[in-house]
């Protein structure tokens, strides 16, 4: 028997699907090349963007395909109750606060700023964090939001 095609979400299903989720993939583009990382996230549902705690380590190329990237995509997945659902988010990245300026949000004591905190973004370690790791706040600005849930029949 043939599985049945997934059903699209409604926004009040993305909202509650992101909001109950911590972790996804962000992904940039640079010219042919692409780079995905997994990132803890809040969501803002009242203007439908996401916001991320980006580290930057010596080396670390993240802030060079932010850069480089026009429009990136962040897609969180995940098996639910009802199935698997997922949400794919479009839109234009911007530095909410800069890993030059991160000096002026935090004191000499802090790895984060005050401002990060509040957002309460999960921090998801893969790797130990170097001691010269800097945290910069960035938004997805979201223009494009869909989400899908797998058909009742599919399980």
């Amino acid at each position: 028997m043939p599985k049945s095609p997934a059903t699209a979400l409604d926004q009040a299903e993305i909202d509650a699907f992101l909001e109950s989720q911590t972790t996804g993939t962000l992904s940039f583009a640079k010219e042919n090349d692409s780079y995905a990382i997994p990132v803890g996230y809040t969501y803002a549902p009242e203007e439908t963007d996401v916001y991320f705690r980006l580290g930057y380590a010596p080396g670390s190329r993240k802030r060079e395909y932010i850069e480089a990237t026009d429009e990136a995509t962040f897609v969180v997945a995940a098996e639910t109750a009802d199935g698997w659902k997922s949400v794919v988010a479009r839109g234009r990245l911007e530095h909410r606060n800069t890993v030059e300026d991160l000096a002026r949000h935090r004191t000499s004591s802090q790895s984060v700023s005050d401002a990060d905190r509040e957002f309460q973004i999960p921090f998801y370690h893969v790797f130990e964090t170097p001691s010269e790791m800097v945290f910069a706040l960035v938004r997805l600005k979201v223009h494009e939001l869909t989400g899908v849930r797998e058909a009742a029949g599919n399980r």
